[in-house]
């Protein structure tokens, strides 16, 4: 879920605390040269400046700011145990900070933390009821728990104010298949492609739901057309294949799994399906 995810630039957030320091000009100067460091990417120079300002001036309460920032320095260097830690501290300071809460659920995210990354997004939303990254973030975890109808209230406010937005609308084709609405989802899977044609991702996805659907021959030309777009790739053959097995169709089947091994996948990995195919 990192489609929606993006790191703070340091640089917006120095104005803000900048004022608020007990010796002004040394802050700044040290908040400038963790600036210039970090969008260099001398990590650790950035590292060391940022320190330095949270020892000149322990108890300001912009270093809620600075903390964020320290977070988004170790989030770009992969420390992404560090960055928690640090957004943390920043989010202890001023617990609805929504960009450092933004960059901690998608933390949790990579992490596998869904819990804690819905606390962060249920709390953005709070203060922010149409934040665009939050809305998705929370529609796509509630209904990974089969939480539908939360779910759908989340994409249809983030369509509501943007009703264009590829990511929500995809979220509400595929809560539609989950809940059997697939006429629904059809639709909604048809004002995507007619958008991103050449998205063989969304042909896949609509494959799956047509699938689901037992509408097999759409299901198939799906597939076929994600493969095209995907120049080729076998793995297509193999989604043709098990929609043939569906229908107890073997000989197509092992027809389509003989053309992915042709295009490059080992027939060892698809023994599960040739067996099926006897």
């Amino acid at each position: 879920m990192r489609f929606f995810r993006s790191i703070y630039t340091v640089c917006l957030l120095c104005c803000a605390v900048c004022g608020m320091a007990q010796d002004t000009n040394a802050y700044q100067q040290l908040l400038d040269s963790a600036v210039v460091a970090s969008s260099t990417n001398r990590f650790e120079k950035a590292i060391k400046f940022y320190n330095q300002v949270l020892e000149l001036d322990p108890s300001n309460e912009g270093n809620s700011l600075v903390y964020g920032n320290l977070g988004s320095v170790y989030e770009r260097m992969g420390k992404t145990d560090d960055a928690l830690a640090n957004y943390s501290k920043a989010l202890a300071i001023q617990p609805k900070l929504v960009p450092v809460l933004e960059q901690r659920a998608g933390l949790y995210l990579d992490k596998g933390d869904e819990g804690r990354a819905l606390q962060d997004f249920t709390t953005i939303l709070s203060q922010e009821p149409d934040h665009v990254q939050a809305l998705l973030g929370r529609g796509y975890l509630l209904m990974q728990q089969h939480k539908l109808q939360e779910a759908r209230l989340d994409f249809e406010g983030l369509l509501l104010n943007y009703p264009q937005h590829k990511q929500g609308e995809l979220g509400l084709a595929i809560l539609c298949q989950k809940q059997g609405r697939f006429q629904e989802s059809a639709d909604r899977f048809a004002r995507l492609i007619e958008r991103y044609s050449a998205d063989p991702s969304l042909y896949e996805a609509r494959g799956n739901m047509e699938r689901e659907a037992k509408w097999y021959e759409l299901a198939l030309i799906d597939y076929e057309e994600a493969g095209r777009l995907s120049k080729n790739d076998p793995i297509y053959n193999v989604m043709q294949a098990q929609v043939y097995l569906d229908q107890n169709k073997k000989k197509s089947a092992k027809r389509m799994l003989d053309r992915a091994v042709r295009d490059g996948l080992s027939r060892a990995s698809l023994e599960e399906y040739y067996n099926k195919c006897k």
